[in-house]
């Protein structure tokens, strides 16, 4: 009868084989997914800002371009640009978005999420993407800059094929449209 239970070299490697063709095709939607939710999180700070620019625009009648002047500004938010991780005036050391503020007419204004990471634009990122929303304007814009943004775009948007630009309410060309002012 032979004592020796165990498993050889072969199964061994067998099975850390499979483990990793398993880890490899998962590793890019866990990516995807991380992605999501980054994006996700600048959207709902992009409506967050708009709103806040809307009940500025009632108050003084223009919107402005200082994170001070609204009352939802980020914590440590000066000026027109504010980085979502790292330092929150240059965004050194992060890996988030820059948000900026543009425009104080009312079919100009609109604040921008630029995908960076360490205070620049990064060559080394996964998924390039920049969100945009008109402060008048529930739709958020998504414009993908290589083709791992345009894909991620393309899903956020509610599209099949990857485009250089779209909106949140699907339509697939020229993205969201400025808003009219009426009279």
């Amino acid at each position: 009868m032979n004592t020796n239970k165990g498993f050889t070299l072969i199964e061994l490697l067998v099975v850390v084989l499979i483990i990793g063709i398993l880890a490899a095709m998962a590793m890019p939607q866990y990516f995807k997914a991380v992605e999501r939710s980054r994006m996700t999180e600048a959207v709902t700070l992009l409506g967050n800002i708009a709103q806040a620019q809307q009940r500025k625009y009632l108050q003084i009648n223009k919107y402005t371009t200082n994170y001070r002047a609204l009352d939802v500004a980020p914590k440590g938010a000066n000026g027109s640009i504010y980085y979502t991780k790292g330092n929150v005036s240059t965004g050194a050391n992060g890996n988030g978005f820059a948000v900026s503020l543009s425009g104080t007419a009312f079919t100009g204004g609109k604040v921008t999420a630029v995908r960076e990471a360490n205070g620049s634009a990064s060559t080394n990122l996964q998924y390039k993407y920049t969100l945009s929303r008109w402060y008048a304007s529930n739709d958020t814009q998504c414009d993908g800059s290589d083709e791992n943004g345009q894909a991620l775009c393309a899903d956020f948007c509610g599209i099949d094929m990857p485009r250089s630009s779209c909106c949140s309410d699907g339509r697939s060309s020229g993205g969201c449209s400025q808003p009219v002012q009426n009279d």
